[in-house]
């Protein structure tokens, strides 16, 4: 009976060894993948060069070396002990020795205060971590070697080794500057040591130590001049944060979700300077009262995260130092193993994003499925919004007092007295609530803030309708247009709802006027994609980008419609096609403009089919595969034409009504359209795949499904479009909503084109339509100037009320949960759940 103790930890420690040495089978397994090619490749160059030169001309001006010296040595020993092949496994392994240190390490800190068990799952833990796994051995890089010594410089302080502490410390920061976190938390404990209990030495130690130690390691790379390598350290550090000037490389922060990454840090970089240092100062508060292993280790699990969280130009591996500074205290305190579990499994998920953006060097692929779901923008914004939370979930709980080593029994077995009795008690946090107080009021009010400003971000992206919008938004513009709605699977109140929602945000309005360059009636318009203006009036020519002024051109005659194709704008006249290119000289004639004679005369209307122009006359439509080319003529009688999208197909309206589809490849019939009447305009729209024309003798489209061919009536007027004198004169598609604008009676009818549903009519007082992708507007042209229409406001309108419920709801969850449970900490869970 008296071995029994020495017996179980035998046990315990060979336990602890087979689960190290499972690791190490993992890793090995995973060295031989590719990684990645171009930071593999790195590592063998450099070291390769220092076994060639050695380190005193290693850092030449023109040599790319962003790393400072002292992971540099470990490459020294491999490149002077392998080459070739053995080289690269090396260099991919080099991480595996530094995680067999910290799972040790790890183990040996929680051994002491928390048990034989727990110690057992920190090393089971570390060695069997995805994150680590993926980062070291699989991709190739060395977050680990560097993580060791930070570590190791966080235990040593607890354990009142300063001197260790800070050469740790500063062979950390040498490895890589974002390891420096450790001497800045070890310097703080120190300092406090000083200003409280007037004690020099711990500061003296670990500023000495780890000066010492850094001009040691720099000596062999910049020589003894201590001027010289202190300021060759500032401009390696200074040179590696200006290398990629970005928000986010990859690091699923605050960053990546308002700004996206890879986004230009110009005007941001300094706040995210701030917030980093505000976030350092604050990690190290927490040492004026105590300065003890387990508290040391939390605030640079602090400062850690600061610096992945807080500032741009983060890369996605900042946060690897934290799974090992916060080990010991999961493995102690359960209640920091929900945080640290869902922080790691978003950790990896985020490393084998940012691992297969780069598709052109590794040989690793996404399945689709998890590119079109976890991986979209929004489920980017989902990982990092849990990784926030579990961050912000472990700093609290650390704040709040799981700051220590001490077992908490989270891995004994059940107690066995409660299992004797055949009793099962709920934990306190589950037993019966009170009524919510007034703080429980102003925590459910920031939880439903909270709601409101993540699912509102972008709310209005994007603009046209995804998955279910297309029955339920649809549904909502039916029912304000006074259609049958399409589908009546669920009841209506949510999609009246969401029509209130349109009718109070949707924005169909005038919200501006533009005069239109030079002064008259324009006889032809166009806009382009870009905001680009271009009329005709009196003969002349006017062309207006964004921001700029107009430009003028004489044609010497008035063209009767415009196009504009890249650089440059093909007008339409009686007979002929003329090109304008946007940089053409300021002559007043037209002399020096292309001019191609039409294969007929009276043309009717001018369309672009990807590279083509085409052109319908009285008798035929002539296909322009370039304007420089002899045309293909097909004999379809042609009133009006469009195209589809992507060029592939042709709509030619003939005078009797009927829509013809021609093949652009072939220039050949593929089928007719039937069962409409003659009209005057036609137009396109890709997400519900229909045509849509505007009847010449009512306000009435005409609309064809092109899937099916089916056709269908639908009158322009209602109880909310009022009655029309005229048929539609002008038809446009917003292509990056799907809606139509109808231009009828002096009134621009806006149409919902999944189901044909006409629900507004907004009074305009010109005749020509024009869309201004960019800025999300409709332009009326007409003697008077533009009417500008806003677009790009339905979404929000038919989602805001969504968002609006949803915070309504986590806000009432909240109370109610308070009012049913005795946690504090379980509403707020279930108001995020939301």
């Amino acid at each position: 009976m008296n071995d029994d103790p020495g017996r179980r930890e035998r046990r315990a420690r060979l336990v602890i060894a087979g689960v190290i040495a499972l690791g190490v089978i993992v890793r090995l397994l995973a060295v031989r993948a590719q990684g990645f090619p171009t930071d593999v490749g790195t590592f063998q160059a450099w070291a390769e060069r220092l076994a060639q030169i050695g380190p005193g001309r290693f850092y030449e001006p023109g040599y790319f070396v962003d790393y400072p010296p002292a992971f540099l040595y470990v490459l020294w020993l491999l490149g002077a002990l392998f080459d070739g092949e053995f080289l690269r496994l090396a260099v991919k392994a080099i991480s595996i020795p530094a995680d067999i240190g910290i799972a040790v390490l790890a183990a040996r800190v929680v051994w002491r205060t928390a048990g034989r068990t727990a110690a057992i799952v920190g090393a089971a833990v570390w060695s069997l971590q995805p994150g680590p796994i993926f980062a070291g051995p699989y991709w190739g890089q060395v977050d680990a070697v560097g993580t060791l010594p930070l570590f190791g410089s966080i235990v040593a302080a607890g354990s009142r080794r300063w001197w260790l502490a800070g050469a740790l410390g500063a062979l950390a920061a040498l490895a890589k500057p974002q390891f420096g976190i450790g001497i800045l938390v070890i310097a703080a404990a120190a300092a406090f040591e000083f200003i409280r209990e007037s004690r020099l030495r711990p500061l003296a130690e670990t500023l000495g130590a780890a000066a010492a130690t850094a001009y040691l390691l720099s000596v062999p790379f910049w020589g003894a001049d201590p001027t010289r390598v202190a300021a060759e350290l500032v401009r390696l550090v200074r040179s590696a944060s200006e290398t990629y000037p970005y928000t986010s490389l990859y690091a699923f922060n605050g960053w990546s979700v308002f700004f996206d990454f890879w986004k230009s840090d110009a005007d941001l970089v300094v706040w995210g300077g701030v917030l980093l240092t505000v976030g350092l100062v604050l990690a190290v508060v927490p040492l004026w009262w105590r300065r003890d292993t387990a508290t040391l280790l939390a605030c640079a699990v602090l400062a850690g995260l600061a610096f992945y969280f807080l500032p741009t130009r983060a890369h996605e591996r900042y946060l690897f130092p934290i799974f090992a500074l916060a080990l010991p205290l999961a493995a102690a305190r359960w209640r920091l193993w929900l945080p640290y579990a869902a922080l790691g499994i978003a950790f990896a998920l985020s490393l084998y994003y940012a691992f297969t953006r780069y598709a052109q060097y590794v040989d690793l692929r996404v399945p689709q499925i998890i590119e079109a779901t976890l991986f979209s923008r929004a489920g980017q914004i989902g990982i990092a919004l849990v990784m926030m939370g579990a961050a912000a979930y472990l700093v609290w709980r650390l704040l709040r007092g799981d700051a220590r080593l001490e077992g908490d029994s989270a891995w004994s077995l059940p107690g066995v007295a409660s299992l004797r009795q055949g009793r099962w008690v709920l934990p306190a946090g589950l037993g019966p609530g009170r009524l919510p107080t007034r703080r429980d009021v102003i925590v459910a009010a920031l939880v439903a803030l909270t709601v409101l400003v993540t699912r509102g971000y972008r709310l209005d992206w994007p603009r046209d309708m995804y998955f279910d919008e297309v029955y339920h938004a649809r549904t909502a513009f039916e029912l304000l247009a006074e259609r049958e709605p399409y589908e009546w699977t669920h009841p209506h109140l949510a999609k009246e709802i969401m029509a209130l929602g349109i009718l109070a945000f949707g924005d169909d309005r005038v919200v501006a006027h533009e005069p239109v360059p030079p002064t008259g009636t324009p006889t032809a318009f166009a806009v382009g994609n870009d905001g680009t203006r271009v009329s005709v009036t009196n003969g002349v020519v006017a062309v207006q980008r964004r921001g700029e002024a107009a430009a003028s051109r004489a044609l010497g005659v008035d063209a009767k419609a415009l196009a504009i194709q890249g650089d440059r704008v093909i007008a339409m006249t009686n007979d002929t096609l003329v090109v304008i290119p946007f940089a053409a000289p300021t002559t007043p004639n037209s002399s020096s403009l292309q001019v191609i004679q039409l294969p007929f005369t009276d043309a009717r209307s001018l369309s672009l089919a990807g590279d083509r122009v085409i052109v319908g006359g009285p008798s035929s439509l002539a296909i322009y595969s370039t304007v420089d080319a002899s045309p293909t003529v097909v004999p379809i009688p042609t009133i009006a034409v469009t195209a589809k999208t992507d060029g592939s197909e042709i709509y030619v309206l003939d005078p009797q009504g009927i829509v013809h589809v021609v093949s652009t490849d072939t220039a050949k019939e593929t089928r007719a359209l039937t069962g409409g009447r003659p009209g005057t305009a036609i137009a396109y729209a890709l997400g519900p795949n229909r045509l849509f024309v505007a009847r010449a003798d009512a306000a009435i489209l005409d609309v064809y499904e092109l899937e099916t061919g089916s056709h269908d009536a639908v009158p322009l007027a209602n109880a909310r479009t009022g009655e029309f004198a005229t048929g539609a004169t002008a038809l446009a598609v917003v292509a990056r909503t799907d809606f139509l604008y109808a231009l009828a009676d002096g009134r621009v009818v806006v149409v919902e084109t999944h189901g044909t549903s006409p629900y507004a009519a907004i009074p305009v007082n010109g005749t020509l339509l024009g869309v201004d992708g960019e800025d999300d507007k409709l332009v009326v042209a007409g003697p008077s100037g533009s009417d500008l229409i806003e677009t790009g406001r339905h979404a929000f309108a038919w989602r805001l009320p969504g968002i609006l419920f949803a915070a309504l709801l986590a806000f009432l969850l909240v109370l109610l949960a308070r009012r049913l449970f005795a946690s504090a900490v379980l509403p707020a869970l279930v108001g995020l759940a939301v």
